[in-house]
């Protein structure tokens, strides 16, 4: 249940190319850019500048393009003019510790097909030659991208919403398919990737593929532990080269781009849902508002079935109970996480069996109301933290926002228990934002102030 990403010019994963190109076409609003103050006609030079968290910390980006271009007719009649630019940028990247990097290129920029979609939305194609890209810190390269790039992707012309579609290369792209923040990490992040380990399906006696993370502290013993379930999107069959669909969002993915800190103390494991063919009636859900609910309510009522897309309950209590027994870390502080389908698990999990095993919650963009109506104040038995996007299309907010409410009026809860975060502005989505800690959410210390007695 997860919506495809919006894409701005601070999301610099996992396209830096297609990154550097939409910089340029919003200028430009896919015609024309005006020319600058000072500048002549045909050319069009900015300085910006934005905080990045798309890495898991902060960054702050200052940086500066500059170009010339040309238009000519489109084709197809209505809709923008092609855009045939000459463009250079360079941007220096710097963390909260002062360590910094430089993202530069000089390329050009050519559209060849644009098509309206709908209303503001155009797909366009377009190629870029040159060299898209160039990471460096202290005059040394640490990556460099050049050749032909052939981009398919859409774009809305009113809110700069991107959305990639496919990509043809033709010359070295080194860091084209490659997280920039991964790239960067041994310059401004952590060597947190170097303490996780896939753990495929078949490998251990856990009934799930997990993603292992030990942080440098689990020799002392008695770490807390935090389970993670994955979302649609990242569901795969548990090998190892499905594990990998989990290093693409969400905590998993932050650990493996040098994006979480050392002292966070927490032993992760990141578990991977097997989808099997087939959900029950699913088909009905296809024309409704918020698919993603009514789904996750057909889930629900068919018990959980081995076809169910999401993390069943089940699966959560089973592998936690793994997961005690093989780690060292304390039962008292187990916490479990979980984004979309992995939300709505984590809700069905704490109706059925939270009492019995952890002692704090966060779903992100799940929803809870199909165990509420059944289960009601036996979900309050566990603290949580539910999180949600304001104009998520996907998953109802309402499935955080009414399970929030109805579990705050249980007796015997007290405000510090029971915590919900409506990101003005998001969509289905939130995930990244609520584990990097970028709207001033610091989840990790509040599930580490609750313990299981």
């Amino acid at each position: 249940m997860r919506a495809s990403t919006t894409h701005n010019r601070s999301h610099s994963r996992p396209f830096v190319v297609a990154a550097t190109l939409m910089l340029t076409l919003a200028m430009a609003g896919l015609g024309a850019a005006p020319a600058s103050a000072g500048q002549p006609p045909g050319s069009f030079s900015e300085e910006y500048s934005f905080e990045s968290w798309d890495c898991g910390y902060p960054m702050q980006v200052e940086g500066q393009v500059s170009g010339r271009f040309r238009e000519r007719p489109n084709p197809q009649g209505e809709g923008p003019a092609l855009v045939h630019e000459n463009v250079q940028f360079s941007e220096t990247w710097t963390n909260a510790e002062g360590a910094t990097f430089t993202l530069s290129g000089r390329y050009l920029s050519k559209d060849l097909h644009i098509t309206a979609v709908e209303g503001s939305v155009y797909q366009v194609i377009a190629q870029q030659s040159g060299q898209p890209f160039v990471i460096s810190s202290g005059g040394e390269v640490i990556a460099r991208d050049r050749g032909n790039v052939r981009i398919t992707f859409t774009i809305d012309v009113e809110t700069d919403a991107f959305e990639f579609i496919d990509a043809r290369l033709n010359g070295p792209h080194v860091g084209f398919e490659t997280d920039l923040c991964k790239l960067v990490a041994p310059i401004v992040g952590t060597d947190s990737a170097s303490y996780l380990t896939p753990r495929p399906l078949g490998t251990t006696a856990a009934g799930m593929g997990y993603y292992e993370y030990l942080p440098p502290s689990y020799d002392e013993g008695g770490s807390p532990l935090l389970i993670t379930a994955n979302g649609y999107g990242e569901n795969g069959d548990g090998s190892a080269a499905g594990l990998e669909a989990l290093l693409f969002t969400g905590v998993a993915r932050f650990i493996d781009v040098g994006g979480w800190p050392l002292d966070r103390p927490f032993v992760v494991l990141a578990t991977q849902h097997i989808e099997q063919p087939g959900v029950p009636g699913g088909s009905v859900c296809e024309t409704v508002p918020w698919p993603g609910s009514c789904i996750m309510q057909l889930q629900h009522e068919a018990g959980h079935p081995p076809q169910s897309p999401c993390t069943t309950p089940g699966e959560l209590r089973d592998f936690i109970a793994y997961a005690v027994a093989e780690y060292d870390v304390d039962p008292s502080r187990v916490y479990v996480t979980g984004l979309s389908c992995g939300a709505f698990g984590v809700w069905e999990y704490l109706g059925l069996y939270g009492d019995e095993q952890v002692a704090a919650a966060v779903p992100v963009a799940g929803d809870g109301r199909p165990m509420w109506a059944d289960r009601g104040c036996a979900m309050a038995e566990v603290p949580v933290w539910a999180i949600h996007g304001e104009f998520d299309d996907v998953v109802n907010p309402a499935g955080s926002i009414d399970t929030i409410e109805g579990i705050s009026g249980c007796p015997g809860v007290t405000p510090d228990r029971v915590q919900l975060s409506i990101y003005p502005g998001l969509m289905h989505e939130g995930w990244d934002q609520a584990y990097s800690g970028s709207e001033g959410d610091d989840i990790y210390s509040w599930m580490l102030s609750y313990t299981r007695e």
